[in-house]
């Protein structure tokens, strides 16, 4: 248990520094995972909060998409695969402190939930301002 703690102080020090996103990933990973009793756990919850959030930023990605023209539905496409490739390399540089560790994929992970709802959230939002013209 000890270990876990001391894995969870470094994930507040370390990585947090180089992107402060990442904070909100680790308080909202916490909060959630609050019953997982072993790094494994942990990791494994947080895999399954960043499919969640991702299911929840398909939705809306496709939700968008059907009120677009054709010419935007490509715009929105070229822009997501942007945002995705910034995302991923951005989380991966957040979580590199952890790289080879048992935690890694729990700082990976909610680098990689924060940002993912943070792109649902501005869908959504595109949608409002669509449908509110």
């Amino acid at each position: 248990m000890q270990l876990i703690k001391n894995n969870l102080k470094k994930v507040s020090g370390m990585a947090l520094l180089s992107v402060g996103l990442f904070a909100t990933a680790q308080a909202s990973a916490a909060g959630a995972c609050d019953n997982a009793n072993t790094q494994a756990d942990i990791n494994k919850c947080t895999a399954t909060q960043l499919s969640t959030e991702d299911s929840k930023l398909n939705r809306s990605y496709s939700d968008l998409q059907r009120l677009l023209s054709s010419n935007e539905k490509k715009q929105l496409k070229t822009a997501q695969l942007a945002w995705i490739d910034f995302r991923d390399k951005a989380c991966k540089f957040s979580a590199r402190g952890f790289s080879g560790g048992s935690a890694y994929s729990m700082a990976l992970n909610g680098c990689l939930t924060t940002y993912t709802h943070q792109r649902r959230v501005q869908l959504d939002e595109e949608i409002d301002n669509i449908k509110n013209k």
